[in-house]
This record gives structure tokens, C-alpha cells and sequence, in this order.
């Protein structure tokens, strides 16, 4: 289950529970954290980047020679 901390915006109750400090760690689903991740109140701590399936990183032919 992903992992949110508490931010400086949220109010007395962040999804449903109550806010007991800045940097409270809550596990919750991401259905649970999502109003509260666009309102800024929560901040998201299990984030992993990844690129999509489709997604290419171009190769050293197709960049443009590098200027010095």
C-alpha cells in the first residue's frame, strides 16, 4: 500500500483520519490519497519513475552532435 506524509496545507482530518502533525506517514490506497494529493495536503513518499511501455530513449545516432 502506498505511503503519504502529511503536508503544511492540510487541515484538522486528511482522508478521514485525523492530522496529527506535518510528516505523519499514512498508508493509503491511491483511490484514498487522491483528492487529497490534487489538494496539495498530502504528498505522495513511494514514487517510482518509470517510462512508459512505448516510450524509447534515443539512441547516440539520433542526438544532434554536441556543441563546444
Amino acid at each position: 500500500m502506498p505511503r503519504y506524509a502529511i503536508t503544511e496545507r492540510a487541515g484538522p482530518f486528511v482522508a478521514a483520519h485525523r492530522n496529527t502533525g506535518v510528516g505523519t506517514v499514512l498508508d493509503l490506497t491511491e483511490r484514498q490519497a487522491e483528492h487529497e494529493l490534487r489538494l496539495g495536503t498530502l504528498a505522495a513518499l513511494d514514487v517510482a519513475v518509470a517510462l512508459p511501455a512505448t516510450a524509447t530513449l534515443p539512441s547516440a545516432s539520433t542526438q544532434p552532435p554536441a556543441a563546444f
